[in-house]
């Protein structure tokens, strides 16, 4: 198995949207039978991809995307925080 994390590209970013969507829809399923709501909205992964020094990573697996993560920096204070990640 070869695990590669890069940079989020830009021609990437619907299918990331889509995948992270689905991933965290999936999950909350598992866990709540009658769950009737979008978890992760567009417009939340918008707004994180969007924040000042926000960061995001692609994990490819042998070849394919098959996760990542949005990391925020924040450069006065010098930490960091993980705001989604699949």
């Amino acid at each position: 198995m070869e695990f590669i994390l890069t940079s989020l590209e830009k021609e990437d970013i619907p299918t990331y949207k889509k995948d992270m969507q689905e991933a965290f829809q999936r999950d909350a399923m598992q866990e709540f039978d009658d769950l009737d709501v979008e978890i992760l909205p567009k417009k939340d992964i918008d707004e994180a991809l969007t924040k000042k020094g926000a960061v995001a990573y692609k994990a490819i697996v042998d070849g394919t995307m098959s996760g990542g993560a949005i990391v925020v920096i924040d450069e006065s204070t010098q930490h960091n925080h993980l705001d989604f990640y699949t």
